[in-house]
Protein backbone atom coordinates (compact mmCIF):
# COMPACT_ATOMS: atom_id res chain seq x y z
CA UNK A 1 0.00 0.00 0.00
CA UNK A 2 1.25 3.51 -0.82
CA UNK A 3 -0.57 5.33 1.98
CA UNK A 4 -2.49 7.47 -0.52
CA UNK A 5 -6.25 7.75 0.14
CA UNK A 6 -8.39 5.35 -1.90
CA UNK A 7 -11.24 6.58 -4.10
CA UNK A 8 -14.56 6.55 -2.24
CA UNK A 9 -17.46 5.12 -4.28
CA UNK A 10 -21.03 3.96 -3.83
CA UNK A 11 -21.04 0.28 -4.92
CA UNK A 12 -24.81 -0.07 -4.57
CA UNK A 13 -25.22 2.33 -7.49
CA UNK A 14 -22.93 0.38 -9.83
CA UNK A 15 -23.61 -2.43 -12.30
CA UNK A 16 -21.57 -5.42 -11.17
CA UNK A 17 -20.83 -8.33 -13.56
CA UNK A 18 -21.86 -11.79 -12.39
CA UNK A 19 -18.34 -13.06 -13.06
CA UNK A 20 -17.00 -10.76 -10.34
CA UNK A 21 -19.64 -11.82 -7.81
CA UNK A 22 -18.94 -15.48 -8.58
CA UNK A 23 -15.40 -15.15 -7.27
CA UNK A 24 -16.26 -14.13 -3.70
CA UNK A 25 -18.91 -15.96 -1.63
CA UNK A 26 -21.50 -13.78 0.05
CA UNK A 27 -20.42 -15.11 3.44
CA UNK A 28 -16.89 -13.82 2.81
CA UNK A 29 -18.21 -10.48 1.58
CA UNK A 30 -20.27 -10.04 4.76
CA UNK A 31 -17.44 -11.22 7.00
CA UNK A 32 -14.95 -8.63 5.71
CA UNK A 33 -17.50 -5.96 4.71
CA UNK A 34 -16.40 -6.01 1.09
CA UNK A 35 -18.08 -6.22 -2.32
CA UNK A 36 -16.57 -7.06 -5.72
CA UNK A 37 -17.53 -4.56 -8.39
CA UNK A 38 -15.45 -5.25 -11.51
CA UNK A 39 -13.30 -7.91 -13.18
CA UNK A 40 -10.97 -7.26 -16.08
CA UNK A 41 -8.09 -8.97 -17.84
CA UNK A 42 -5.16 -6.59 -17.35
CA UNK A 43 -2.81 -8.73 -19.40
CA UNK A 44 -3.05 -12.16 -21.02
CA UNK A 45 -3.99 -14.72 -18.39
CA UNK A 46 -3.91 -12.20 -15.51
CA UNK A 47 -7.17 -10.80 -14.13
CA UNK A 48 -7.70 -7.91 -11.74
CA UNK A 49 -10.69 -7.94 -9.41
CA UNK A 50 -11.82 -4.57 -8.06
CA UNK A 51 -13.20 -4.74 -4.52
CA UNK A 52 -14.68 -2.06 -2.26
CA UNK A 53 -13.73 -2.22 1.41
CA UNK A 54 -13.83 -0.25 4.64
CA UNK A 55 -10.35 -1.35 5.70
CA UNK A 56 -7.65 -1.36 3.03
CA UNK A 57 -4.97 -2.22 5.62
CA UNK A 58 -6.39 -5.70 6.34
CA UNK A 59 -3.55 -7.91 5.09
CA UNK A 60 -5.29 -11.14 6.10
CA UNK A 61 -8.27 -10.21 3.95
CA UNK A 62 -6.02 -9.36 0.99
CA UNK A 63 -4.18 -12.69 1.21
CA UNK A 64 -7.41 -14.66 1.42
CA UNK A 65 -8.95 -12.84 -1.54
CA UNK A 66 -5.89 -13.39 -3.72
CA UNK A 67 -5.80 -17.07 -2.80
CA UNK A 68 -9.55 -17.51 -3.25
CA UNK A 69 -9.86 -15.72 -6.59
CA UNK A 70 -6.44 -16.27 -8.22
CA UNK A 71 -6.67 -12.60 -9.25
CA UNK A 72 -4.82 -9.39 -8.51
CA UNK A 73 -6.91 -7.36 -6.07
CA UNK A 74 -7.55 -3.66 -6.59
CA UNK A 75 -9.08 -1.96 -3.53
CA UNK A 76 -11.53 0.93 -3.47
CA UNK A 77 -12.97 2.70 -0.43
CA UNK A 78 -16.61 2.87 0.69
CA UNK A 79 -18.65 3.11 3.86
CA UNK A 80 -19.88 0.03 5.70
CA UNK A 81 -23.51 1.02 5.17
CA UNK A 82 -23.05 1.40 1.42
CA UNK A 83 -21.19 -1.92 1.18
CA UNK A 84 -23.97 -3.76 3.02
CA UNK A 85 -26.55 -2.19 0.71
CA UNK A 86 -24.43 -3.29 -2.28
CA UNK A 87 -24.19 -6.86 -0.96
CA UNK A 88 -27.97 -7.09 -0.57
CA UNK A 89 -28.54 -5.62 -4.02
CA UNK A 90 -25.95 -7.54 -6.03
CA UNK A 91 -26.03 -10.93 -4.26
CA UNK A 92 -29.78 -10.85 -3.76
CA UNK A 93 -31.74 -11.67 -0.61
CA UNK A 94 -30.95 -10.40 2.85
CA UNK A 95 -28.81 -13.07 4.47
CA UNK A 96 -26.34 -15.75 3.56
CA UNK A 97 -27.37 -18.06 6.37
CA UNK A 98 -29.37 -20.29 4.02
CA UNK A 99 -27.07 -20.06 1.03
CA UNK A 100 -25.14 -22.94 -0.41
CA UNK A 101 -21.90 -21.12 0.55
CA UNK A 102 -22.04 -22.17 4.19
CA UNK A 103 -23.85 -25.51 4.15
CA UNK A 104 -22.83 -27.24 0.94
CA UNK A 105 -19.06 -26.77 1.22
CA UNK A 106 -18.83 -27.18 4.97
CA UNK A 107 -20.47 -30.59 4.90
CA UNK A 108 -21.00 -31.90 1.36
CA UNK A 109 -21.05 -35.49 2.63
CA UNK A 110 -23.89 -34.74 5.04
CA UNK A 111 -26.01 -33.20 2.30
CA UNK A 112 -25.32 -36.05 -0.07
CA UNK A 113 -25.95 -38.65 2.62
CA UNK A 114 -29.29 -36.97 3.24
CA UNK A 115 -30.00 -37.38 -0.47
CA UNK A 116 -29.11 -41.07 -0.29
CA UNK A 117 -31.43 -41.65 2.65
CA UNK A 118 -34.32 -40.15 0.73
CA UNK A 119 -33.79 -42.56 -2.18
CA UNK A 120 -33.01 -46.22 -2.75
CA UNK A 121 -29.68 -46.57 -0.98
CA UNK A 122 -28.52 -49.28 -3.39
CA UNK A 123 -29.20 -47.36 -6.61
CA UNK A 124 -26.05 -46.29 -8.51
CA UNK A 125 -27.29 -42.71 -8.85
CA UNK A 126 -28.82 -42.50 -5.40
CA UNK A 127 -26.83 -39.46 -4.30
CA UNK A 128 -28.22 -37.09 -6.94
CA UNK A 129 -29.86 -34.06 -5.34
CA UNK A 130 -30.60 -30.55 -6.49
CA UNK A 131 -28.06 -28.15 -5.03
CA UNK A 132 -30.67 -25.40 -4.88
CA UNK A 133 -33.09 -27.65 -2.99
CA UNK A 134 -30.40 -28.81 -0.57
CA UNK A 135 -29.09 -25.40 0.40
CA UNK A 136 -30.82 -22.49 -1.21
CA UNK A 137 -29.67 -20.23 -4.02
CA UNK A 138 -25.93 -20.79 -3.73
CA UNK A 139 -22.75 -19.16 -4.94
CA UNK A 140 -20.58 -20.31 -7.83
CA UNK A 141 -17.30 -20.26 -5.90
CA UNK A 142 -18.50 -22.52 -3.11
CA UNK A 143 -20.49 -24.69 -5.50
CA UNK A 144 -17.32 -25.39 -7.50
CA UNK A 145 -15.36 -26.03 -4.31
CA UNK A 146 -17.99 -28.47 -3.08
CA UNK A 147 -18.01 -30.35 -6.39
CA UNK A 148 -14.22 -30.66 -6.35
CA UNK A 149 -14.17 -31.82 -2.72
CA UNK A 150 -16.75 -34.53 -3.32
CA UNK A 151 -15.07 -35.67 -6.55
CA UNK A 152 -11.75 -36.14 -4.74
CA UNK A 153 -13.45 -37.91 -1.82
CA UNK A 154 -15.22 -40.28 -4.23
CA UNK A 155 -11.96 -40.97 -6.14
CA UNK A 156 -13.47 -39.66 -9.36
CA UNK A 157 -11.20 -39.48 -12.39
CA UNK A 158 -13.35 -36.96 -14.28
CA UNK A 159 -16.01 -34.34 -13.56
CA UNK A 160 -18.60 -33.53 -16.23
CA UNK A 161 -20.66 -30.33 -15.89
CA UNK A 162 -23.38 -30.58 -18.54
CA UNK A 163 -25.93 -27.81 -19.25
CA UNK A 164 -29.42 -28.82 -20.41
CA UNK A 165 -32.59 -26.71 -20.75
CA UNK A 166 -33.38 -25.41 -17.26
CA UNK A 167 -30.93 -27.71 -15.45
CA UNK A 168 -27.22 -28.43 -15.25
CA UNK A 169 -26.14 -32.00 -14.43
CA UNK A 170 -22.87 -32.65 -12.61
CA UNK A 171 -21.59 -36.18 -13.16
CA UNK A 172 -18.53 -38.05 -11.90
CA UNK A 173 -16.64 -40.87 -13.57
CA UNK A 174 -15.74 -43.38 -10.85
CA UNK A 175 -14.08 -46.69 -11.72
CA UNK A 176 -14.74 -45.97 -15.38
CA UNK A 177 -18.51 -45.49 -14.98
CA UNK A 178 -20.52 -42.26 -14.99
CA UNK A 179 -22.73 -41.32 -12.03
CA UNK A 180 -25.00 -38.34 -11.36
CA UNK A 181 -23.78 -36.19 -8.47
CA UNK A 182 -25.99 -33.07 -8.26
CA UNK A 183 -27.95 -30.70 -10.45
CA UNK A 184 -28.27 -26.93 -10.25
CA UNK A 185 -30.26 -24.24 -12.06
CA UNK A 186 -29.11 -23.22 -15.53
CA UNK A 187 -29.17 -19.56 -14.44
CA UNK A 188 -26.10 -20.23 -12.24
CA UNK A 189 -24.11 -21.95 -14.98
CA UNK A 190 -22.39 -18.85 -16.47
CA UNK A 191 -21.03 -18.01 -13.01
CA UNK A 192 -19.81 -21.57 -12.46
CA UNK A 193 -18.06 -21.63 -15.84
CA UNK A 194 -16.54 -18.20 -15.21
CA UNK A 195 -15.18 -19.39 -11.87
CA UNK A 196 -13.53 -22.39 -13.51
CA UNK A 197 -12.15 -20.18 -16.31
CA UNK A 198 -10.64 -17.82 -13.77
CA UNK A 199 -8.95 -20.70 -11.95
CA UNK A 200 -7.66 -22.04 -15.28
CA UNK A 201 -6.55 -18.58 -16.50
CA UNK A 202 -8.82 -18.78 -19.54
CA UNK A 203 -10.72 -16.03 -21.36
CA UNK A 204 -13.99 -15.53 -19.48
CA UNK A 205 -15.42 -13.45 -22.31
CA UNK A 206 -14.94 -16.21 -24.91
CA UNK A 207 -18.02 -18.43 -24.91
CA UNK A 208 -18.19 -19.53 -28.56
CA UNK A 209 -14.90 -21.42 -28.97
CA UNK A 210 -13.45 -24.43 -27.13
CA UNK A 211 -10.81 -23.68 -24.48
CA UNK A 212 -8.35 -25.88 -22.60
CA UNK A 213 -6.56 -25.05 -19.36
CA UNK A 214 -5.41 -26.40 -16.03
CA UNK A 215 -5.15 -25.49 -12.36
CA UNK A 216 -4.08 -27.09 -9.10
CA UNK A 217 -5.99 -27.80 -5.90
CA UNK A 218 -4.95 -29.09 -2.48
CA UNK A 219 -7.14 -31.47 -0.50
CA UNK A 220 -5.84 -32.44 2.92
CA UNK A 221 -2.21 -33.39 2.42
CA UNK A 222 -2.70 -34.27 -1.25
CA UNK A 223 -2.31 -32.08 -4.32
CA UNK A 224 -4.18 -32.57 -7.58
CA UNK A 225 -3.62 -31.27 -11.08
CA UNK A 226 -6.91 -30.57 -12.90
CA UNK A 227 -7.02 -30.50 -16.70
CA UNK A 228 -9.94 -28.43 -17.98
CA UNK A 229 -11.78 -28.70 -21.28
CA UNK A 230 -14.61 -26.28 -22.08
CA UNK A 231 -16.76 -26.71 -25.20
CA UNK A 232 -19.75 -24.52 -26.22
CA UNK A 233 -23.00 -26.51 -26.47
CA UNK A 234 -26.55 -25.54 -27.43
CA UNK A 235 -27.67 -24.19 -24.04
CA UNK A 236 -24.28 -23.32 -22.52
CA UNK A 237 -20.70 -24.43 -22.16
CA UNK A 238 -19.95 -28.01 -21.13
CA UNK A 239 -17.00 -28.39 -18.75
CA UNK A 240 -14.97 -31.56 -18.23
CA UNK A 241 -12.25 -31.71 -15.58
CA UNK A 242 -9.72 -34.56 -15.37
CA UNK A 243 -8.29 -35.08 -11.86
CA UNK A 244 -4.66 -36.20 -11.66
CA UNK A 245 -2.93 -36.77 -8.29
CA UNK A 246 0.38 -34.91 -8.18
CA UNK A 247 3.65 -36.23 -6.87
CA UNK A 248 5.83 -39.24 -7.53
CA UNK A 249 4.01 -42.39 -8.54
CA UNK A 250 4.90 -45.52 -6.60
CA UNK A 251 3.11 -48.53 -8.01
CA UNK A 252 4.02 -52.20 -8.22
CA UNK A 253 2.95 -54.36 -11.13
CA UNK A 254 0.89 -56.56 -8.78
CA UNK A 255 -1.15 -53.49 -7.75
CA UNK A 256 -2.03 -53.00 -11.41
CA UNK A 257 -3.09 -56.63 -11.87
CA UNK A 258 0.02 -57.54 -13.89
CA UNK A 259 0.97 -61.01 -12.69
CA UNK A 260 2.51 -64.33 -13.69
CA UNK A 261 3.83 -64.77 -17.26
CA UNK A 262 2.56 -61.33 -18.35
CA UNK A 263 4.61 -59.66 -15.64
CA UNK A 264 7.73 -61.66 -16.50
CA UNK A 265 7.43 -60.72 -20.17
CA UNK A 266 7.14 -56.99 -19.44
CA UNK A 267 10.03 -57.07 -16.95
CA UNK A 268 12.16 -58.73 -19.62
CA UNK A 269 11.14 -56.14 -22.23
CA UNK A 270 12.05 -53.11 -20.11
CA UNK A 271 15.45 -54.58 -19.26
CA UNK A 272 16.46 -55.02 -22.88
CA UNK A 273 19.11 -52.60 -24.20
CA UNK A 274 17.11 -51.72 -27.32
CA UNK A 275 13.87 -52.44 -29.12
CA UNK A 276 10.34 -51.06 -29.10
CA UNK A 277 7.76 -52.01 -26.46
CA UNK A 278 4.18 -50.90 -27.12
CA UNK A 279 1.30 -50.75 -24.65
CA UNK A 280 -2.05 -50.78 -26.44
CA UNK A 281 -5.68 -50.34 -25.53
CA UNK A 282 -8.53 -47.82 -25.86
CA UNK A 283 -8.56 -44.44 -24.14
CA UNK A 284 -8.75 -44.79 -20.38
CA UNK A 285 -7.43 -48.36 -20.23
CA UNK A 286 -4.42 -47.47 -18.04
CA UNK A 287 -1.68 -47.56 -20.69
CA UNK A 288 0.25 -44.57 -19.31
CA UNK A 289 0.07 -45.94 -15.77
CA UNK A 290 1.63 -49.20 -16.95
CA UNK A 291 4.47 -47.26 -18.59
CA UNK A 292 4.98 -45.19 -15.44
CA UNK A 293 5.11 -48.33 -13.31
CA UNK A 294 7.74 -49.65 -15.72
CA UNK A 295 9.78 -46.44 -15.49
CA UNK A 296 9.73 -46.76 -11.69
CA UNK A 297 11.59 -50.08 -12.03
CA UNK A 298 14.40 -48.71 -14.18
CA UNK A 299 17.77 -47.66 -12.75
CA UNK A 300 17.67 -44.01 -13.79
CA UNK A 301 21.15 -43.34 -12.41
CA UNK A 302 22.91 -45.89 -14.58
CA UNK A 303 20.73 -45.11 -17.63
CA UNK A 304 19.62 -41.85 -19.21
CA UNK A 305 15.82 -41.90 -19.32
CA UNK A 306 13.78 -39.24 -21.13
CA UNK A 307 10.06 -38.88 -21.86
CA UNK A 308 7.91 -36.78 -24.17
CA UNK A 309 4.29 -36.70 -23.03
CA UNK A 310 0.93 -34.98 -23.46
CA UNK A 311 0.37 -34.22 -20.67
CA UNK A 312 3.05 -35.02 -18.08
CA UNK A 313 0.78 -36.69 -15.53
CA UNK A 314 3.33 -37.78 -12.90
CA UNK A 315 6.81 -36.52 -12.16
CA UNK A 316 9.80 -38.79 -11.57
CA UNK A 317 13.17 -37.98 -10.00
CA UNK A 318 16.21 -38.39 -12.26
CA UNK A 319 14.06 -38.54 -15.42
CA UNK A 320 13.86 -35.72 -17.96
CA UNK A 321 10.20 -35.20 -18.86
CA UNK A 322 9.00 -32.90 -21.63
CA UNK A 323 5.48 -31.66 -22.32
CA UNK A 324 4.42 -31.40 -25.97
CA UNK A 325 3.06 -28.08 -27.27
CA UNK A 326 1.72 -28.62 -30.81
CA UNK A 327 0.77 -24.95 -31.23
CA UNK A 328 4.44 -23.93 -31.13
CA UNK A 329 5.69 -26.94 -33.08
CA UNK A 330 6.70 -29.09 -30.09
CA UNK A 331 5.04 -32.32 -31.23
CA UNK A 332 5.83 -35.90 -30.23
CA UNK A 333 7.98 -36.23 -33.34
CA UNK A 334 9.84 -32.97 -32.63
CA UNK A 335 10.49 -33.97 -29.03
CA UNK A 336 11.68 -37.42 -30.07
CA UNK A 337 13.98 -35.91 -32.70
CA UNK A 338 15.50 -33.56 -30.13
CA UNK A 339 15.97 -36.32 -27.55
CA UNK A 340 17.94 -38.46 -29.99
CA UNK A 341 20.68 -35.82 -29.72
CA UNK A 342 20.61 -36.02 -25.89
CA UNK A 343 22.43 -39.37 -25.55
CA UNK A 344 19.38 -41.31 -24.30
CA UNK A 345 19.27 -44.96 -23.27
CA UNK A 346 15.49 -45.17 -22.81
CA UNK A 347 12.88 -42.97 -24.46
CA UNK A 348 9.22 -42.97 -23.48
CA UNK A 349 6.89 -41.50 -26.12
CA UNK A 350 3.45 -40.79 -24.68
CA UNK A 351 1.55 -41.85 -27.79
CA UNK A 352 2.11 -42.82 -31.43
CA UNK A 353 -0.32 -40.56 -33.28
CA UNK A 354 1.11 -40.30 -36.79
CA UNK A 355 3.50 -41.90 -39.26
CA UNK A 356 6.30 -39.41 -38.55
CA UNK A 357 6.36 -40.27 -34.83
CA UNK A 358 6.09 -43.99 -35.58
CA UNK A 359 8.94 -43.87 -38.09
CA UNK A 360 11.23 -42.02 -35.68
CA UNK A 361 10.35 -44.39 -32.82
CA UNK A 362 11.20 -47.39 -35.02
CA UNK A 363 14.50 -45.81 -36.12
CA UNK A 364 15.40 -45.04 -32.50
CA UNK A 365 14.72 -48.64 -31.44
CA UNK A 366 16.86 -49.97 -34.31
CA UNK A 367 19.81 -47.73 -33.43
CA UNK A 368 20.37 -48.95 -29.90
CA UNK A 369 17.64 -47.27 -27.85
CA UNK A 370 14.82 -48.80 -25.81
CA UNK A 371 11.57 -47.09 -26.81
CA UNK A 372 8.45 -47.38 -24.62
CA UNK A 373 5.25 -46.02 -26.11
CA UNK A 374 1.47 -46.44 -26.45
CA UNK A 375 -0.83 -47.02 -29.40
CA UNK A 376 -4.64 -46.91 -29.53
CA UNK A 377 -5.68 -50.42 -30.57
CA UNK A 378 -8.04 -53.13 -29.37
CA UNK A 379 -5.39 -55.77 -28.72
CA UNK A 380 -1.80 -56.76 -29.45
CA UNK A 381 -2.65 -58.42 -32.78
CA UNK A 382 -4.38 -55.25 -33.99
CA UNK A 383 -1.35 -53.16 -32.95
CA UNK A 384 1.00 -55.14 -35.17
CA UNK A 385 -1.31 -54.68 -38.16
CA UNK A 386 -2.08 -51.04 -37.31
CA UNK A 387 1.56 -49.93 -37.63
CA UNK A 388 1.74 -51.35 -41.13
CA UNK A 389 -1.60 -49.69 -42.00
CA UNK A 390 -0.18 -46.36 -40.79
CA UNK A 391 2.51 -46.61 -43.48
CA UNK A 392 5.47 -48.17 -41.68
CA UNK A 393 7.51 -50.69 -43.65
CA UNK A 394 6.60 -54.24 -42.58
CA UNK A 395 10.25 -55.36 -42.39
CA UNK A 396 11.03 -52.44 -40.04
CA UNK A 397 8.04 -53.22 -37.80
CA UNK A 398 8.95 -56.91 -37.53
CA UNK A 399 12.56 -56.02 -36.69
CA UNK A 400 11.94 -53.14 -34.28
CA UNK A 401 9.00 -54.36 -32.16
CA UNK A 402 10.25 -56.47 -29.27
CA UNK A 403 6.91 -56.77 -27.48
CA UNK A 404 3.30 -55.60 -27.41
CA UNK A 405 1.21 -55.35 -24.24
CA UNK A 406 -2.58 -55.07 -24.59
CA UNK A 407 -4.70 -54.16 -21.59
CA UNK A 408 -8.12 -53.22 -20.24
CA UNK A 409 -9.35 -52.01 -16.87
CA UNK A 410 -12.04 -54.07 -15.16
CA UNK A 411 -13.90 -53.20 -11.98
CA UNK A 412 -13.17 -55.27 -8.89
CA UNK A 413 -16.06 -56.94 -7.06
CA UNK A 414 -16.85 -55.12 -3.81
CA UNK A 415 -15.48 -57.23 -0.92
CA UNK A 416 -18.28 -56.06 1.39
CA UNK A 417 -21.22 -57.42 -0.59
CA UNK A 418 -19.94 -60.11 -2.91
CA UNK A 419 -21.81 -63.40 -3.22
CA UNK A 420 -21.37 -66.58 -5.27
CA UNK A 421 -23.46 -66.87 -8.44
CA UNK A 422 -24.46 -69.60 -10.85
CA UNK A 423 -23.59 -68.64 -14.41
CA UNK A 424 -26.22 -69.26 -17.10
CA UNK A 425 -25.33 -72.03 -19.54
CA UNK A 426 -25.25 -69.68 -22.60
CA UNK A 427 -22.64 -67.53 -20.84
CA UNK A 428 -20.53 -70.56 -19.96
CA UNK A 429 -20.76 -71.81 -23.54
CA UNK A 430 -19.73 -68.44 -24.94
CA UNK A 431 -16.69 -68.34 -22.68
CA UNK A 432 -15.95 -72.08 -23.06
CA UNK A 433 -16.01 -72.65 -19.29
CA UNK A 434 -18.63 -75.39 -19.05
CA UNK A 435 -18.08 -77.66 -16.03
CA UNK A 436 -14.79 -75.97 -15.10
CA UNK A 437 -15.49 -76.51 -11.39
CA UNK A 438 -14.84 -72.89 -10.39
CA UNK A 439 -17.05 -70.59 -8.33
CA UNK A 440 -17.79 -67.11 -9.64
CA UNK A 441 -18.90 -64.04 -7.70
CA UNK A 442 -20.71 -60.75 -8.12
CA UNK A 443 -21.54 -57.80 -5.87
CA UNK A 444 -25.10 -57.32 -4.63
CA UNK A 445 -24.57 -53.60 -4.06
CA UNK A 446 -24.13 -51.77 -0.76
CA UNK A 447 -23.34 -48.34 0.68
CA UNK A 448 -19.60 -49.04 0.41
CA UNK A 449 -19.79 -49.36 -3.37
CA UNK A 450 -22.60 -46.90 -4.13
CA UNK A 451 -24.89 -49.83 -4.91
CA UNK A 452 -22.83 -50.89 -7.94
CA UNK A 453 -21.33 -54.10 -6.58
CA UNK A 454 -17.84 -52.92 -7.57
CA UNK A 455 -15.09 -51.02 -5.80
CA UNK A 456 -11.85 -50.05 -7.56
CA UNK A 457 -10.31 -51.34 -10.78
CA UNK A 458 -7.39 -53.44 -11.96
CA UNK A 459 -5.90 -54.35 -15.30
CA UNK A 460 -6.17 -57.45 -17.43
CA UNK A 461 -3.35 -58.04 -19.89
CA UNK A 462 -2.06 -59.99 -22.84
CA UNK A 463 1.59 -59.91 -23.90
CA UNK A 464 2.84 -60.66 -27.39
CA UNK A 465 6.55 -61.19 -28.12
CA UNK A 466 6.72 -61.59 -31.91
CA UNK A 467 8.13 -65.00 -32.81
CA UNK A 468 9.00 -66.31 -36.26
CA UNK A 469 5.37 -66.99 -37.21
CA UNK A 470 4.16 -63.56 -36.04
CA UNK A 471 7.06 -61.79 -37.78
CA UNK A 472 6.30 -63.63 -41.01
CA UNK A 473 2.65 -62.56 -40.74
CA UNK A 474 3.69 -58.93 -40.29
CA UNK A 475 6.02 -59.14 -43.30
CA UNK A 476 3.17 -60.30 -45.54
CA UNK A 477 0.91 -57.55 -44.15
CA UNK A 478 -1.45 -59.98 -42.45
CA UNK A 479 -4.67 -58.63 -40.93
CA UNK A 480 -5.27 -58.39 -37.19
CA UNK A 481 -7.61 -61.41 -37.29
CA UNK A 482 -4.91 -63.53 -38.97
CA UNK A 483 -2.34 -62.58 -36.36
CA UNK A 484 -4.86 -63.26 -33.59
CA UNK A 485 -5.53 -66.72 -35.04
CA UNK A 486 -1.80 -67.49 -34.92
CA UNK A 487 -1.69 -66.38 -31.27
CA UNK A 488 -4.55 -68.72 -30.36
CA UNK A 489 -3.03 -71.64 -32.28
CA UNK A 490 0.26 -71.17 -30.45
CA UNK A 491 -1.44 -70.97 -27.06
CA UNK A 492 -0.51 -67.35 -26.31
CA UNK A 493 -2.81 -66.17 -23.44
CA UNK A 494 -5.24 -63.42 -24.46
CA UNK A 495 -7.12 -60.66 -22.65
CA UNK A 496 -10.06 -63.05 -22.37
CA UNK A 497 -7.92 -65.65 -20.64
CA UNK A 498 -6.54 -63.17 -18.08
CA UNK A 499 -10.03 -61.78 -17.43
CA UNK A 500 -11.53 -65.22 -16.82
CA UNK A 501 -8.60 -66.14 -14.56
CA UNK A 502 -9.25 -63.08 -12.39
CA UNK A 503 -12.98 -63.89 -12.33
CA UNK A 504 -12.21 -67.43 -11.19
CA UNK A 505 -10.18 -66.00 -8.32
CA UNK A 506 -13.09 -63.78 -7.26
CA UNK A 507 -11.35 -60.52 -8.13
CA UNK A 508 -13.83 -59.46 -10.79
CA UNK A 509 -17.07 -60.83 -12.19
CA UNK A 510 -17.84 -62.65 -15.43
CA UNK A 511 -20.33 -59.87 -16.20
CA UNK A 512 -17.49 -57.33 -16.00
CA UNK A 513 -15.28 -59.50 -18.23
CA UNK A 514 -18.02 -59.58 -20.87
CA UNK A 515 -18.53 -55.82 -20.54
CA UNK A 516 -14.89 -54.82 -20.72
CA UNK A 517 -13.44 -57.34 -23.17
CA UNK A 518 -14.76 -58.17 -26.60
CA UNK A 519 -15.33 -61.93 -26.69
CA UNK A 520 -15.44 -63.33 -30.25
Amino acid sequence: MTGEPLPVIKPQEMTVPKEALALIPRSTAEKYRICPIALEETRKGVHTLSVVTTDASNIVMMDQLQQMTACKISLLQSTEADILRAIDKHYGGSSSSNSIDDSYVAAPKDLLNQGIQNNNENAPGADIIRASEAAGAGNATTLVEGILQRAITDHASDIHIEPHPGTVFVRFRVDGQMYDHITYDLTKHPQVVSRIKILSRLDIAQTRLPQDGRFEVNFGNKAFDLRVSIVPAIVGEKVVLRLLPKGIISMDYSQLGLEGPNRKVLEDLINRPFGMCLVTGPTGSGKTTTLYASLAKIDCVARNVVTVEDPVEYQFPRITQVQVHPKIGMSFAAGLRAFLRQDPDIIMVGEIRDLETLTMAIQASLTGHLVLTTLHCNDSAAAAARMVDMGAEPFLVSSAVSGIIAQRLLRKVCPHCRVKVDLPTPVRERLNILNDGHDYVMGRGCNKCRGTGYNGRLGVYETLVPNTAIQAAILRKASASEIRTIMVEQGIPTLRDDGIDKARRGITSIEEVLRGIYID
